[in-house]
């Protein structure tokens, strides 16, 4: 036990909080996070182009159009494609609340709303 006249040193999660370390990687964590939910809903708009083609065509004949298409390999590599980045999203939000919340102690909006001054660059004149 440190007496009053010794040196603590701070631990890592009082670094990563003091520096604003942990504020940008929160910051860049939810960045990424949006970023790979926008690709994965960009994915997601030939297979819904498809598909609302196919109810424009049964609504203008009064009827079901005949659809030859299957599956083929570029489907499945879209649909692949898609989901990994739904999966990244989900990811990096969790990476962001899980540092955001052992570091600050509460969720990463929250952090980042709460300490603004972490981001802003100081002047060490």
């Amino acid at each position: 036990m440190p007496t009053s006249g010794e040196n603590v040193k701070p631990s890592l999660r009082e670094i990563l909080a003091d520096s604003g370390v942990a504020a940008v990687a929160i910051a860049v964590f939810l960045f990424w996070s949006l970023d790979s939910a926008c690709w994965s809903l960009l994915g997601l708009l030939g297979p819904l182009s498809r598909a609302a083609e196919f109810l424009i065509t049964a609504v203008a004949i009064h009827g079901i159009p005949y659809s030859s298409r299957t599956l083929d390999v570029t489907d499945l590599f879209t649909f692949f494609s898609t989901f990994a980045y739904l999966f990244y999203s989900f990811a990096y939000a969790a990476a962001a609340w899980l540092l955001s919340r052992w570091v600050y102690g509460v969720g990463p909006i929250r952090s980042l709303s709460k300490h603004p001054t972490r981001l802003a660059r100081r002047s060490h004149v």
